[in-house]
């Protein structure tokens, strides 16, 4: 994929190699989702021994792809958000390289290590670090003018991933502690967060533009809705298999949980929704709208409220393509 060409000419530095790795990173942590989070968790009663360990090699591939693809992506989105000439405030470059620089080792070494070293008060130091990033980089985005669509993104990001953060401290904290009410307030900082990740898209979708009268706008249009199409056949042939599972499995792949277990497959509606914005995005003409729809992937693939090195790896990447995209659009309506 094409770098950030207009907003290069306005100052934000080009880094020819990032999009291209997010893409990568994106495409297989998707990869990732389907195999080790969806078709794995079918369970033993759906595949053989041969195909699980089949299913379990490809996903051990896609997993290490794109981690090691989105590490190196991330290392060129920080140092472009970092540099004097992304236009950023000296505050903000300076928090954004002094976090997100601590962060990208100490994922490197969570990644690759066994997850027996995978302390519990590791993941939460982790998840504060990745917060923090997540929060300098929208504040960072927000600080240009950009178009109310990627800010109203970005709020929307910054919501729900600090709601995450809050309902696993409020769960930890209030468990130790017996307060009676840990359950009530930790489930409604996880919920209120959830709809927040789930309305990204949606906001989104309004910073797209398709030329819907030419051929390729038509395509655009036609791949998006067949798109969405499929993910909601997806999700629907999915309840159909695994019946009253369907809960877990799809907790356990994207930690969706707000709705009813007689309703979930309703999420079909938001999951598709996802993926026609996402695809739309990568058929347009403009830098921008494809690196908006390389950010939606990686933040759809990684889930809500990570607690895995990968998933929160994907998820700050996401982030960080956002924030560029936000300050790109900033620059170019100068």
């Amino acid at each position: 994929m094409a770098a950030v060409a207009p907003a290069e000419e306005q100052g934000l530095p080009q880094l020819a190699l990032a999009p291209p790795l997010a893409w990568m990173a994106g495409v297989s942590a998707l990869a990732d989702l389907i195999i080790n989070r969806v078709l794995i968790l079918m369970g033993h009663e759906t595949w053989s021994t041969d195909a699980l360990v089949r299913l379990g090699t490809w996903g051990g591939f896609a997993r290490n792809l794109s981690v090691v693809s989105a590490l190196v992506a991330l290392g060129f989105c920080l140092a472009s958000l970092s540099s004097p000439k992304s236009g950023l405030p000296f505050s903000a470059r300076a928090g954004i390289a002094s976090f997100g620089w601590l962060l990208v080792p100490i994922l490197t070494l969570m990644t690759f290590l066994p997850r027996a070293w995978t302390r519990p008060e590791l993941v939460i130091v982790v998840a504060g670090l990745a917060n923090a990033t997540i929060l300098l980089l929208v504040l960072a985005g927000m600080q240009w003018r950009s178009t109310r669509p990627v800010l109203v993104a970005l709020v929307l990001t910054l919501v729900a991933a600090l709601s995450g953060v809050l309902s696993m401290a409020v769960s930890l904290v209030g468990e130790r502690n017996y307060w009676e009410h840990t359950e009530r307030l930790a489930n409604a900082f996880r919920w209120s967060g959830e709809l927040a990740y789930l309305a990204v898209p949606i906001a989104l979708g309004f910073a797209i533009s398709i030329p819907w009268r030419e051929l390729r706008g038509k395509a655009a249009l036609g791949l998006s809705a067949l798109a969405g199409g499929v993910v909601a056949a997806g999700i629907i042939a999915w309840k159909y298999a695994v019946g009253r599972n369907l809960p877990d499995l799809l907790y356990g792949a994207l930690r969706l949980d707000f709705l009813p277990d007689r309703d979930f497959i309703l999420y079909a509606i938001p999951l598709s929704v996802c993926a026609a914005v996402t695809v739309s995005a990568t058929l347009s003409k403009d830098g921008l709208c494809r690196q908006l729809g390389g950010a939606l992937l990686l933040l759809l693939s990684a889930g809500y409220a990570p607690r895995t090195p990968s998933a929160f790896l994907m998820t700050v990447l996401g982030v960080a393509l956002l924030t560029r995209t936000a300050v790109a659009l900033a620059q170019r309506s100068r």
